[in-house]
């Protein structure tokens, strides 16, 4: 029960922030978040995946044995010496993935009826990537455009905080210019978070929308600031410092999606 030495050293690569675009894939480590990439709705390409006993301690990882074993996705059986070597979660769930980056320009999207979408615009931080795009999954957005100068949607943090909404989303990487020119000649309206923004609350806000989240230090470029149709802000008590971007961005996504309702699936 061993990995091979080629798909060992893969991910190594994968795990290397510096390496990982190159191959175009991602790790996607435990039991919630492998089912999520098998069931996902976007069905995302699963390369291989890689499990050791300790996956069947629980009856969620036994289940998710099953699944895999009834599905064409290629297992490795190793031991739990060496899934506690390539997995980089302190206390293993027996179960890790590798899937293929989605792959495509924006105009993929058109034919997936995209109304409303996130974009991130030099969020640093990979755990409030990953939030921003759970955010996304769980308030009805369809696709998170991730700009220059944002944390690689794909890195092992940032698929870890997202929590299996990878596979539900369109997520892209793409050049603020490239992205701006997706919008404009669609017809969907940039709404940038801004502290000096309009009050939330009393905003009318389109059926169809993006939301721009700036930089945790800087905020949003100057000219998605000036491309912006509507700039909206979360109202506060006096005294309180910006919320963190994370924290600001889930906030704002929830309520524009109140705003104009959203299809929750039951």
């Amino acid at each position: 029960m061993a990995l091979s030495k080629e798909r060992s050293k893969l991910l190594a690569r994968l795990f290397n922030p510096r390496l990982r675009s190159r191959e175009g894939q991602f790790v996607v480590e435990g039991v919630r978040g492998c089912r999520e990439f098998l069931d996902g709705a976007l069905r995302p390409e699963v390369r291989f995946a890689v499990t050791s006993p300790g996956l069947a301690r629980t009856e969620a990882g036994r289940q998710l044995q099953d699944r895999l074993a009834d599905s064409t996705v290629p297992v490795e059986e190793v031991s739990e010496r060496e899934m506690e070597l390539v997995s980089q979660t302190e206390q293993t769930q027996g179960v890790l993935m590798v899937v293929r980056e989605p792959s495509g320009t924006l105009d993929a999207l058109d034919g997936a009826g995209i109304g409303r979408v996130l974009l991130l615009d030099g969020i640093q931080d990979p755990g409030n990537v990953g939030t921003l795009i759970r955010a996304a999954r769980a308030f009805g957005l369809q696709a998170v455009l991730a700009l220059d100068g944002t944390a690689d949607p794909f890195n092992a943090k940032v698929v870890r905080a997202s929590a299996g909404a990878l596979a539900h989303l369109w997520v892209f990487r793409t050049p603020w210019t490239a992205a701006h020119d997706w919008l404009d000649e669609r017809g969907i309206p940039l709404i940038v978070a801004d502290p000096r923004g309009e009050d939330i609350r009393v905003m009318e806000v389109p059926p169809q929308w993006a939301l721009l989240i700036g930089n945790e230090g800087r905020g949003p470029r100057g000219t998605a600031l000036q491309a912006a149709s509507e700039r909206v802000g979360i109202p506060m008590e006096a005294g309180v410092e910006s919320l963190n971007a994370g924290v600001a961005g889930a906030i704002l996504l929830f309520a524009l999606s109140e705003l104009v309702g959203w299809n929750r699936e039951t």
